[in-house]
């Protein structure tokens, strides 16, 4: 993605297929839809955020594509392009530096694009800790599960994404899960005006 923070800064979500609570709406502002939801036999939270972009989905699927190539050292805050496995899996690191005392999280993630339909692709996340080597001084995150939902109709796509993330280490559950409001929010709105270009 050219300025889409593509892993939602990617700290501190999770999805769980037994999740039963019910969604909570945080915030509906511009067109864009947060919510969270307890997941059982976890501190932190799950997040759904929902938005509709006027234009086509393969414009959307590009965009949350697009990343530059990974190199050692690379800037913070951003998400990389690894490798491709196939045509329909795609490999993503993303690095977060956090705020002394707080360590730095990174993650890597498997994408795996499964086209439903012309009008419906659903992407899937999971974590893939092993693929590159873990850095200095910085906790490699690796329980992560989640996807982006593409829906097109009449022009316009309808975007969901569903995510969890155990941050692990000592990051306390009431700052993470204030966090689930405010990046997906930056996240959905630079994705709205990068892919309707």
């Amino acid at each position: 993605m050219k300025k889409v923070v593509w892993f939602i800064p990617f700290l501190i979500f999770s999805i769980s297929l037994n999740a039963q609570s019910p969604w909570e709406l945080k915030k509906d502002k511009e067109g864009i839809k947060i919510y969270t939801r307890m997941v059982p036999n976890s501190k932190f939270k799950e997040l759904k955020a929902t938005t509709t972009i006027d234009t086509s989905i393969e414009a959307v699927l590009a965009e949350l594509l697009e990343a530059p190539a990974y190199y050692e050292g690379c800037e913070a805050g951003k998400s990389f392009y690894v490798k491709a496995i196939d045509d329909n899996q795609h490999v993503f690191y993303a690095y977060r530096d956090l705020p002394w005392p707080v360590k730095d999280r990174d993650i890597v993630t498997l994408l795996t694009v499964e086209r439903t339909s012309d009008k419906k692709i659903k992407l899937h996340l999971k974590g893939l800790p092993t693929e590159l080597p873990e850095k200095d001084k910085t906790i490699r995150v690796k329980d992560v599960t989640g996807f982006w939902l593409l829906e097109e109709t009449n022009g316009q796509t309808q975007v969901t994404q569903q995510l969890y993330l155990d941050p692990e280490g000592s990051i306390p559950p009431l700052v993470t899960n204030s966090l689930l409001v405010k990046g997906p929010f930056k996240t959905f709105t630079e994705l709205r005006a990068s892919a309707a270009e």
